[in-house]
């Protein structure tokens, strides 16, 4: 009787199952084509099992320990003496975002109340939005003295809802960062951007010819311009940043710093919604956008008056009109109305005029106090020397013909703000406050 052959050992390279490597690696396979859940799990344990074996330990479960358990790095990490600093920083960043989050849900809460409490004088002051005795104050005052708020409100009240302004999830976003680039001075803030943009819709309503000849496009630039015309403005003037050779003068070579800056900035946060747009159509509202912002730079006010009364005259020569409505026309005669409206707080009924006066008058004063300090040429009247009847009969007198010529426009109506210049002028003139 011959002697039997032992059996070859589980294993081994006489194992007719293949060795365990090769045993392993048909088991991943066959899992991962069955089970992918199955094949993560099967993965794990075999580097569990490989890493095991290369620490000379075993594996603490039977799926074997985590491979990340047995790495040295891991290992490593653990030995390591903790970072307090960083244990610190965390703690403070989850402090912050926890009062973030908590004044998040605060003043939401506050929003939620006032909005019940003011919602009816909001609606009454937004009632007359579309004409030109439109109070901006009212709103200021629903809104619990919240500029911010209040311009948000007249923004919303004028784009989206008179002029129903589409596509509102990118021109929504773009309004809120508009708004929120403004900065926190007592006149060039978001309220003044959005009383512009009002009145600028104001005026075009009431000019309906006009009204009725622009395409939607152009009439939605002209208003994103003015709600964009002076975002970003530091409460100081093109003449001052000039003459201490501020870095937007440097970077804009003196010429319109603070326009350029307004153009650039609005034009930047314009980009998603104007990506959407065909490459032509965003050319010429890329153009019309900056011309208009440029248009706001004062020391083009002679100027501007000056070529506007040389058409009106060259029309009537020709036995015509200048008509805004005529497409050749048009984007002159917004660049009027813009640089009308960013002048026209004495064309504002008297109460809304005398406040937005208190608030320029108080940016000028800071200027003049800087120009002084400075040893500066002074441009602003100081407070304590200031005549104040004085001074508004004397911007009145220097906008008034600005206004006047744009009357003269055939499709245009600028009788509102002349009658309003008018009773300001008598009022300084005859009973100043």
């Amino acid at each position: 009787m011959s002697a039997s052959r032992p059996s070859p050992r589980l294993g081994s390279a006489e194992d007719p199952r293949g060795s365990r490597r090769e045993r392993s690696r048909r088991n991943i396979q066959l899992a991962a084509v069955t089970s992918p859940r199955h094949a993560r799990r099967t993965i794990r344990v075999e580097a569990a099992r490989a890493a095991a074996k290369k620490n000379g330990s075993r594996p603490s479960s039977r799926y074997g320990a985590s491979p990340r358990a047995t790495s040295p790095r891991f290992k490593d990490k653990i030995k390591r003496k903790p970072n307090l600093l960083a244990a610190a920083k965390r703690v403070v960043v989850a402090n912050q975002v926890h009062r973030t989050l908590s004044g998040l849900v605060k003043e939401k809460k506050l929003a939620d109340a006032a909005s019940e409490g003011r919602r009816e004088a909001l609606s009454g002051a937004l009632a007359k939005v579309d004409h030109w005795d439109f109070n901006i104050w009212e709103c200021v005052e629903a809104c619990g003295g919240d500029v911010v708020l209040a311009a948000h409100s007249v923004v919303d009240a004028v784009v989206f809802t008179q002029r129903r302004a589409k596509p509102q999830h990118l021109l929504r976003p773009f309004v809120q960062k508009v708004l929120g680039t403004y900065q926190d001075v007592p006149y060039h803030n978001a309220l003044h951007g959005a009383d512009v943009l009002q009145g600028f819709h104001a005026l075009l309503t009431e000019s309906h010819a006009l009204d009725a000849s622009l395409d939607d496009d152009t009439v939605l630039v002209s208003l994103l311009a003015a709600i964009s015309h002076d975002v970003g403005h530091p409460g100081l003037t093109n003449a001052y940043l000039v003459a201490t050779s501020h870095e937007l003068a440097i970077r804009y070579n003196d010429v319109s710093p603070l326009e350029n800056m307004h153009a650039r900035v609005a034009l930047d946060l314009a980009r998603p919604w104007m990506e959407t747009l065909p490459p032509e159509d965003r050319r010429a509202g890329r153009a019309l956008w900056i011309d208009l912002l440029l248009a706001t730079d004062m020391k083009h006010h002679a100027g501007a008056i000056f070529d506007m009364q040389r058409a009106l005259q060259k029309a009537q020569a020709a036995g015509g009109v200048y008509d805004a409505a005529e497409p050749a026309h048009q984007h002159e005669t917004l660049k009027i109305f813009i640089h009308a409206c960013d002048v026209s707080n004495p064309a504002k009924p008297w109460a809304t005029y005398m406040k937005w006066t208190d608030l320029v008058m108080e940016e000028f004063w800071k200027q003049a106090e800087l120009e002084a300090e400075n040893g500066l040429a002074p441009t602003m009247p100081r407070k304590q020397n200031t005549d104040l009847a004085k001074f508004q009969l004397g911007f009145i007198g220097f906008i008034r013909p600005l206004f006047a010529t744009a009357n003269q426009i055939a499709s245009v109506d600028f009788s509102a703000p002349l009658a309003c210049l008018d009773e300001s002028r008598r009022r300084w003139a005859e009973d100043p406050p």
